[in-house]
This record gives C-alpha cells, structure tokens and sequence, in this order.
C-alpha cells in the first residue's frame, strides 16, 4: 500500500476547480485561480520543500493547459480509460474497479484522479506535437562524438589498500607465492570500499586517477602489478586487462535527445508565459 500511494502521488495533479478548502488565491493564470491548499498539497506530493518553487511548476502547466484546450487537444474516453487502466496496474491493481474501491476508502475521489490523468494526457499531446516533434539528432552528429570516444584505451584496474609498509609487505609476499589478487584483497586490504569486491576499481582511462597511480596504471602491462607510495598510505595496484572505448550509440543518442528536449521545453514555456496572463499573490 506504501508503494501504492507513492506512485499516485507522483501521478496526481491538483484540481483547482474542485478545491474544497477556501483559503486564499495564490496566483491567477490565464483567468483560472490556483489556491493556496492547491501548492501545498502538489509540494507535498511532489516532495519539494521550496512552495514557491511548486506554485512555478502549477503556474507552468497551468499554462500548458490553457494553450493545449485553446488548440482543441482533446483525449478521447478510449486513451483516458488505457492511461487509468496503466496507473491502476503500476499501483498493484489488476482492475479500474479494484483501483477505484481503493481510492474511496481512502477518501480519494475517483474523479480527482480521471480528471488529473486526463490534464496529463492533454499536455503531453501538446508536447509531443510542439515540441518532441522538432527535436533531432542526426546520424551525422553521432558519427563525429562517436571519433572522440572510439579508440580511446581503458585498463580494469584493481588495488590493495594498506596504511603501513609492513601489510603491504605481506599483501606482496602472498601474491609473489600465487594467491589471486582479489583473495589478498579481500582479506588484507583496509580500504572497506573496494576490498569485499576483491580490490576491485574498475575500468579507467589515462588522466582519471591521481598522478601516482595513473603512472603506475599506464606504465605496468595488463596481467601484472606494482606497489606504490602515497602519503595516505600504500597501494598495490593490478592491471587485469586493456580494452579500446566503444560507442553505444543508441544511449548517446538517447542522451543527446534529452538534454536537447528539456533546452526545447523550457524555450516552449517561457514563450508561453510571455504572452500569458500571470497574477501572482503569494
């Protein structure tokens, strides 16, 4: 029931149609009043600790809304009854029905909910339309970032950890003697990060370990280790192996799309609220 609430919380949007409690107007957007109850209930269940910072977010997709109704984006019964059938699933739900009985003995309008998913499912058409639409990422632009990473070495790098010359003596003597790398690690290493993973620091490129012991990293072949001094101590590094950087190109892809969707977004509201109607009160 916890995850249950955590997830509709997520979903929900205040209604300011339907506020029941009459408090005070925090802002007017395009003519529609939003109330003080309203921010603090949408911070609450957002989790931001900043109202000022809710009331933006309510301003802003109050905004979307007006512009999105103003085009005539409607959802017909059939995608609204799809969209509650999927929150009711991901809230553990197997039916509307079951969903709905357990709304109501919470105290949760149902209606609340159809007209929250509802608002949702018309903004997110308007933005799939405005803005989604005309984000692009070309072949071309993923061939050239793609140069920079393709090529480039990294080393799977594990250490043993020691503060004093005489542990790191010992950890050397019993790899001299055969014991695998990660058993000394684990057994001798006093660093609690890496040493129940047998010493292991994963894959680095040259220039991302402090000088010391990217040297060491960089001038030892795969397969082979060496003990070097810091001021914090002792550190028996081993480089297990060599691969050359690849480019997944579908996750850069996909991160290139989101950082340029978020940029287009925000250009998209800005240009909204500069010819909208915005009162604030609060």
């Amino acid at each position: 029931m916890k995850r249950f609430f955590l997830l509709l919380c997520l979903f929900l949007l205040p209604l300011t149609s339907q506020a029941k409690v009459v408090d005070y107007i925090a802002a007017v957007v395009n003519g529609q009043p939003i109330l003080y109850s309203d921010v603090v209930r949408f911070a609450r269940e957002n989790h931001i600790n900043n109202l000022r910072v809710a009331l933006d977010r309510l301003i802003e997709r109050e905004i979307l809304l007006t512009q999105a109704r103003s085009e005539g984006i409607s959802v017909s019964d059939k995608e609204l009854k799809a969209a509650l059938l999927e929150l009711a699933r991901k809230n553990g739900f197997k039916s509307l029905e079951e969903f709905k009985k357990a709304l109501e003995k919470e105290g949760i309008p149902f209606s609340r909910v159809e007209e929250s998913v509802k608002d949702q499912l018309i903004v997110a058409k308007l933005i799939a339309r405005d803005v989604r639409s005309k984000v692009k990422v070309s072949d071309i632009e993923l061939d050239k970032l793609c140069l920079k990473v393709e090529g480039k070495p990294e080393r799977e790098v594990y250490y043993i950890y020691t503060k004093n010359r005489a542990d790191a003596e010992k950890a050397m003597e019993l790899l001299a003697n055969g014991v695998p790398f990660q058993k000394v690690a684990r057994e001798l290493s006093q660093d609690p990060m890496t040493a129940q993973n047998g010493g292991y620091l994963g894959y680095v490129s040259p220039g991302m370990l402090v000088k010391p012991l990217d040297r060491v990293v960089w001038s030892i072949k795969p397969g082979s280790y060496r003990l070097v001094r810091l001021k914090d101590g002792y550190y028996i590094v081993y480089v297990k192996g060599e691969k050359r950087g690849q480019c997944n190109r579908e996750k850069l892809r996909e991160q290139l799309f989101a950082q340029r969707f978020q940029k287009a977004l925000k250009e998209y509201i800005e240009n909204l609220k500069r010819s909208a109607s915005v009162k604030v009160y609060m």
